[in-house]
């Protein structure tokens, strides 16, 4: 199932008791959203293609103590309403909930107008948000439930493909912490930290050879997460992978994170380069010419030793 069907079945669950909750949609649908629009019509808008009016309309929902949602492709979601965030949420710190689909590369083909490769870094510069990056359906789920019992101002970053499941799963006490570490942590390993669909490819990166290297899903990297530092300050050598272009993206949230608690070790950074893309070839292709392959991912980590 698509992580954005996982999501919305939660909120309609909901619903079912909680009249408060609200989903806007920037005329964007989803299997799940034509039951969520057949159960609860008067709790379901419609706001036409017009992202920056859609968190206007949640702003004054929001205001008079609704729980809202608001759902749209995450180019659009994230930089064309970007000050209608600042001004509604941000400024006012009202708990609207942003559920952004098609992060990285998502929409294949579709050119760098439909690409959101800058999402992650302009969030992370709107005060309060909170950025949510889930990696399987699990950890979507677990997540959807959380804001749903405690509403807050949140960007979550969903991806377009199907996400296979992680092993072991994402449990209560690690969506609390905001990340997982899979494998056992040694200070003569490597640490590679990721999160959304390109941690995946980490994983399979290292198939053959896990021993040297543990895994950290950072699903959620702000507010980065204050124990992180303490389970990890051993490790000498970090790689962190995103699907995004370098200004901003994961490894500059690392490196603030862990400098905030006066950690300094070796951060090296795998992300898209420096440019918009025009090419076409579908998402794995792009990943490939541009340094993102389980290849490029393990030769990456490997070269730290």
């Amino acid at each position: 199932m698509l992580q954005r069907d996982i999501f919305i079945n939660e909120i309609t669950k909901k619903m079912t008791k909680d009249k408060k909750i609200y989903f806007l949609s920037a005329d964007f649908g989803a299997a799940s959203l034509d039951i969520l629009r057949e159960k609860f019509p008067k709790n379901f808008i419609h706001c036409g293609i017009s992202e920056q009016a859609m968190l206007d309309i949640a702003s004054g929902l929001a205001l008079e103590k609704n729980k809202v949602f608001v759902y749209a492709m995450a180019p659009f979601l994230s930089l064309r309403a970007i000050e209608q965030v600042k001004c509604g949420p941000g400024l006012m710190n009202l708990p609207i909930c942003l559920i952004s689909v098609g992060i990285g590369l998502g929409y294949a083909d579709a050119g760098p107008t439909h690409y959101a490769n800058e999402d992650f870094s302009c969030f992370r510069s709107i005060v309060g948000s909170s950025i949510y990056t889930p990696s399987d359906n699990e950890t979507t789920k677990l997540i959807a439930k959380d804001l749903l019992k405690k509403p807050k101002f949140s960007y979550v970053r969903l991806d377009r493909d199907v996400q296979t499941d992680l092993n072991p799963k994402v449990k209560n006490d690690d969506l609390k912490k905001g990340y997982k570490i899979f494998g056992k942590i040694n200070q003569n390993k490597i640490a590679i930290i990721s999160h959304g669909k390109i941690f995946h490819n980490c994983i399979d990166a290292f198939k053959k050879d896990k021993s040297k290297f543990i895994f950290i899903n950072l699903f959620r990297s702000k507010p980065f997460p204050e124990k992180l530092v303490k389970e990890v300050r051993n490790i000498k050598h970090f790689l962190v992978v995103d699907e995004q272009t370098p200004s901003g993206d994961l490894s500059s949230c690392v490196y603030e994170g862990f400098r905030e608690k006066k950690f300094f070790p070796i951060i090296n950074s795998k992300s898209l380069p420096e440019r918009y893309f025009f090419e076409n070839g579908g998402r794995e292709y792009l990943l490939n010419k541009f340094g993102l392959s389980s290849k490029d991912i393990f030769l990456a980590a490997k070269s730290l030793r």
